[in-house]
């Protein structure tokens, strides 16, 4: 919830959510509790999928949608998009699927975080992109964009000391120095 609210994104709460990359769907849940309706996708189903009111998982790929045009008000992808093969395909689904002034939300770990770094580079075959690619990519399909960076961590050893957590990521985000290094980028983009 942390990362939703670091977005700045309003949401109304009546809005039809494609959440693209859900994973184990733990993020749609959490996302639905912000919504209407969140549809899930991923490319391979989970075990831990299970439909519920306002939720429903597909197995589909983000390059090829299996939806029809302007069916969703907000797009939300997570640490997904440099899985894809074509992520600026991708990108460009994500606008076709939402309806006219919907909202894409494009969230990416930060390549040259320090702590993060051999992790997000070729050596163990998992690249992230750099935050110049990632704004190349995202202003490919969308005209209409704000980019920004957050630092979060879930860091279950510290579930005792939120307010602690919060204190030093919000720190670190107000120190200029470090925002080349923070955690995440993220995009807000209207279609």
């Amino acid at each position: 919830m942390r990362c939703l609210d670091k977005l700045g994104h309003a949401f109304r709460g009546d809005e039809a959510l494609l959440d693209s990359g859900c994973g184990d769907g733990g993020v749609a849940r959490l996302l639905r509790t912000r919504v209407r309706d969140v549809t899930a996708l991923d490319v391979e189903p989970s075990a831990e999928w299970r439909d519920e009111p306002g939720l429903r998982f597909v197995a589909g790929d983000a390059e090829a949608l299996p939806f029809e045009e302007a069916g969703f008000d907000v797009v939300h992808s997570k640490d997904s998009l440099h899985h894809m093969h074509d992520p600026a395909r991708a990108l460009a689904e994500y606008r076709r699927v939402l309806k006219p002034g919907g909202v894409a939300l494009v969230v990416e770990a930060n390549r040259y975080n320090p702590l993060f770094y051999v992790h997000m580079t070729k050596a163990l075959g998992h690249e992230h992109f750099t935050r110049a690619r990632f704004h190349e990519l995202v202003r490919g399909a969308f005209e209409s964009v704000r980019f920004g960076m957050f630092e979060a961590h879930y860091a279950p050893p510290l579930d005792r000391f939120p307010a602690l957590q919060h204190a030093v990521e919000d720190a670190l985000e107000r120190i200029p120095p470090f925002h080349p290094l923070l955690s995440y980028n993220f995009a807000v983009a209207t279609a």
